[in-house]
């Protein structure tokens, strides 16, 4: 069986799978307050033009993306133009679409509280941002909210006329009023983009400011004021990325994961002969000869305890949470390589129940090095009716018949 290869994640200290960001629409412009100017027409009507929107903040899918490194922990989107005399209206914000990977959880959190305002993360590639920068941002935004929530907030004044308008019975408009009340009643946000190319609007932009000639009425034929553009809506967001593969290799550190998805890929973990060799997840892509295409995940090794975060162990189980199919890489060379398998399991129902329970295959890796492992292969086939496939990984002896089953395996499931 010929197998094509296609490395779809980097290694090292590139790969991050959780973040926490602030995702905050452009602000709305403002609107104008002018009037027609001529030579014989020195108080012409008023014809100051609107606000443009702000931008959003745009989440996007992307199958191929696999870290969420390259996201910033502030994402803005533009502010629109403010409008301009003669009716000119103001450009909307350009919106900021982010690709994130395609199996991202979106979840709104509280905003930084002020005692988290002084907490610093000096490492960037800690997974948890300055809490600081986005306190700041906050509390920013949020000042900008207070001012406008006086009636006199909202209007931007012609020249010398501050004194001159009185603004305090004026009814803003429908529109406005109604995203004013958007943003004080915010739903949070809980979201999974796991459709390859499916986007979501994360923070409007802020509307735009209405010009003068909106509040023309027959009381007042030549308003001296406009409306102010509204700011954007803020999100306090964490990002917990749960890789999408078609299959997961789960087994004790060292039990040789890496080595299996190497021969049966081109991802290129490292490898090693001590324990936790490999401290980021890894995708290999399967290509079949008739072009079929298989994605398998290699985890971090587990070690008893992983369920409740013992050696990282969240970390790693978010990642094979969404495989069709588990297979469980054990040492067979090992004294009673069994309870390997039943301590894996544990550890998987008690991370989230009914996961140890997907349809799986058991690859007892080292079957042909050592004489042990010969003898607990023929132990192990006479105690389970479990189907047990014994391998060599590193040379290659019944890769291919592995291969065959795993899909089939997933081909099922996948109909399921």
């Amino acid at each position: 069986m010929g197998i094509n290869h296609l490395k779809l994640r980097g290694k090292g200290r590139n790969f991050v799978d959780f973040k926490r960001v602030v995702a905050v629409g452009g602000h709305g412009g403002n609107g104008c307050a002018s009037f027609r100017r001529e030579k014989y027409l020195p108080r012409g009507p008023p014809n100051g033009g609107n606000g443009g929107r702000g931008g959003n903040v745009i989440f996007v899918a992307d199958p191929n993306e696999t870290s969420l490194h390259g996201i910033s922990s502030r994402l803005e989107a533009k502010p629109g133009r403010s409008g301009k005399g003669s009716d000119m209206h103001g450009i909307g914000g350009k919106d900021l679409v982010i690709k994130i990977p395609a199996g991202t959880v979106i979840r709104e959190v509280p905003p930084p509280t002020p005692q988290e305002k002084e907490n610093v993360d000096v490492d960037t590639d800690v997974v948890t941002p300055s809490d600081g920068a986005l306190f700041k941002l906050h509390q920013t935004v949020e000042r900008e909210r207070s001012v406008i929530k006086a009636q006199e907030g909202y209007f931007v004044h012609y020249p010398k006329w501050e004194d001159r308008n009185s603004v305090d019975d004026i009814r803003l408009p429908e529109e406005y009023s109604a995203y004013l009340a958007e943003l004080e009643m915010q739903k949070p946000l809980h979201m999974d983009l796991t459709t390859p190319w499916e986007s979501i609007t994360i923070s409007r932009g802020g509307i735009g400011g209405f010009g003068n000639p909106y509040f023309v009425s027959r009381l007042d034929r030549a308003p001296h004021y406009a409306l102010k553009g509204l700011p954007g809506q803020i999100r306090h967001l964490e990002l917990e990325l749960k890789t999408i593969a078609d299959a997961g290799l789960v087994g004790m550190p060292n039990a040789g994961k890496s080595t299996f998805l190497r021969a049966v890929s081109n991802a290129q973990p490292r490898v090693a002969p001590y324990p936790f060799t490999t401290i980021n997840p890894y995708i290999g892509t399967i290509t079949y000869p008739d072009m079929y295409q298989l994605r398998v995940a290699d985890i971090p090794g587990l070690i008893p305890g992983a369920h409740k975060n013992v050696g990282l162990g969240h970390a790693f189980l978010r990642h094979v949470e969404r495989s069709r199919v588990l297979v469980f890489i054990i040492d067979i060379s090992k004294t009673d390589p069994w309870n390997d398998l039943e301590v894996l399991r544990d550890e998987l129902e008690l991370y989230s129940p009914g996961l140890s329970k997907r349809p799986s295959l058991v690859v007892a890796n080292k079957a042909d090095i050592t004489y042990p492992g010969k003898q607990n292969m023929q132990q192990w086939l006479q105690m389970t009716d479990m189907p047990i496939i014994p391998i060599s990984s590193m040379h290659q002896k019944n890769i291919r018949k592995v291969l065959h089953i795993l899909r089939t395996m997933v081909h099922n499931a996948a109909s399921k």
